[in-house]
């Protein structure tokens, strides 16, 4: 059987390419087999952002805090994470330009 925090040898597992860390890419992240796929995230933000409480904090009932999850707890063995925003694609190269995000 295989633990969650194993994986394949590198060259058999295939890369997938998520961007940005809201709602589809975190129910991705959450249950994706690191086993089998080499996991790389490109978001500007570094967590989740649970929308539907925003309302709730704003008038204090729920604390800021409580509303978010850092997408290495949603999987701490995704392979990379790159804080910074997509800005150009090329498919058939497999290549994505990335504008990293500044540290101001």
């Amino acid at each position: 059987s295989k633990l969650r925090g194993e994986t394949s040898p590198k060259e058999e597992r295939k890369t997938v390419l998520v961007l940005g860390t809201g709602w589809g890419s975190h129910a991705f992240i959450k249950l994706a087999s690191t086993y089998d796929l080499r996991i790389v995230v490109v978001s500007p933000v570094n967590h989740f952002v649970f929308t539907p409480m925003l309302a709730s904090a704003a008038v204090g009932t729920v604390e800021y805090r409580s509303m978010t999850e850092p997408i290495r707890v949603t999987n701490p063995y995704i392979d990379n994470f790159v804080e910074g925003r997509a800005i150009g694609i090329d498919v058939p190269n497999k290549v994505l330009s990335v504008q990293l995000t500044s540290l101001s």
